[in-house]
Order: structure tokens, then sequence, then C-alpha cells
């Protein structure tokens, strides 16, 4: 699979882009990272939770949309099978990255194997004269815009992290007692009894950052994992009955 390249106006002065509700270059990922912004809507139909980065160092919020690796239950088909989308979903074909390690400049970057791009049919990346497209203009500062929310997201997990409130769990996951039992490790949730814990100033000074709603949200998301697991549950007998 191709890397994305660096958006340039004159190696993409013919690109368009055709806007896609579906989302199977999901598929193969059932825990999809997200950010803090995405806890309110997503939180009513995915169970949110937190793993530790590729470095071992960091947290990172994902919503859990299947029980098995490497299979996404919303994502196999055209048809995306839930009413709120994760923010993130929305920028392809393009993302950004710092070319610095400051973080100070940024790289639009587009994937040129998208499905979603084309010559002949979408919304025009550049004009005739090489300058942007009011379309692409809208399309890089929703990316950039998720940039910084990516980057608010990272400080709430540092501050989670710092106030010891992540505690790992390993959860097990049975629908019917004829299905398999499922268990994920390696995910973490807040901690309600070190939650409550907390002296007044280190709550005040959480509640004062906003991110007592996103906890609540998050701890509230953790009943989805029934829902979940009967999605599993019908995904496998379903995938039994045509084997």
């Amino acid at each position: 699979m191709a890397l994305p390249v660096p958006l340039r106006k004159d190696r993409h002065a013919k690109s368009r882009i055709t806007e896609s509700g579906d989302y199977r270059r999901y598929k193969d990922l059932h825990l999809i990272p997200i950010i803090s912004q995405d806890f309110f809507t997503l939180g009513a139909e995915f169970p949110l939770v937190f793993v530790k980065d590729s470095r071992g160092e960091s947290f990172v919020p994902v919503a859990i949309m299947g029980l098995r690796e490497g299979q996404n239950l919303f994502c196999q088909t055209e048809e995306w099978k839930s009413r709120v989308i994760p923010i993130r979903f929305n920028n392809a074909p393009f993302s950004i990255v710092r070319v610095d390690d400051t973080g100070d400049q940024l790289a639009v970057l587009i994937d040129e194997e998208s499905s979603m791009l084309s010559e002949t049919e979408g919304e025009s990346l550049f004009k005739e004269d090489g300058e942007r497209t009011p379309y692409l203009e809208q399309r890089i500062e929703d990316i950039m815009k998720t940039a910084e929310q990516t980057v608010q997201t990272e400080a709430v997990c540092k501050l989670f992290k710092e106030k010891d409130l992540l505690v790992t769990q390993q959860l097990q996951l049975q629908h019917r007692q004829d299905s398999p039992r499922y268990n994920i490790d390696g995910v973490y949730t807040v901690d309600e009894k070190k939650l409550n814990a907390l002296s007044d100033e280190d709550f005040l000074d959480m509640r004062k950052k906003g991110v007592i709603p996103l906890i609540y949200a998050h701890l509230s998301s953790l009943q989805q994992l029934r829902r979940v697991s009967e999605m599993q549950y019908n995904a496998d007998k379903a995938a039994e009955a045509s084997a």
C-alpha cells in the first residue's frame, strides 16, 4: 500500500474528489483512534476506551468497532452501519503531518490510491491558474481543525496519565452460552474510585479544563459493549452459515 504524498498543485492539478460514505478502508481495524470531540457523539453507539501508543508511552482513545482483531463490524460493506461517524473518517483522502520536530510546520498529504480520487468526476482541487479552489480551502481548514483537536486530545490523555486515573482492563465478553468468549487485552478505562479520590483542587482543575464531561461520556459509553458483543455474535453466526 503506497504512502500518501504531499499535495502539490503541479502534480495534482487535474485531481478531483468524489465524496463517499464508504469506509471499507477501515474494515481491518477493530479499534479506531478518535479525538476528544468524538466522545459526545460516538459514545452513544460505541464503547470508548484507551490504549497505549506504539511506543508504550502515551495513551490514545479508541472506539471499539469489533471484538475480533482485524475485523471492523461496521466497515465490512459499503453501507456504514451507524448514525454517527468519527471525525477523522471525513478527512480522507487527505491527512496532515508535522514537517519539523516542533510541529510549527505542517504538510497536507493526499492518498493517490484512494477510490475517491478522479480526474473526471467530483470537486476540483485547483483552479486553472493553479490556485486552490474554495472546496480545497475548506477541506484543508477542516483537516487543520482536526489536527488542533488531536493536540488537545493528547493533552487530555497526558493529564489522565499524570493524575493516574487510567487502569488496565481485560475485557471478557460473551453474548450467549453458545458463543465464544472474547478477550480484549491492553485497554484502559478511567477508574471511578481514583476519580472520586481526587483532591478538591485537582478535581476543580480538571473541571476548568473541560475534561470531566469527557470522563462521564467515556464511562457511559462502556454500556455499548453489550451491543458490540451482540453484533459480533451475529456476524460470527452469519460467517458460519455461509461457510
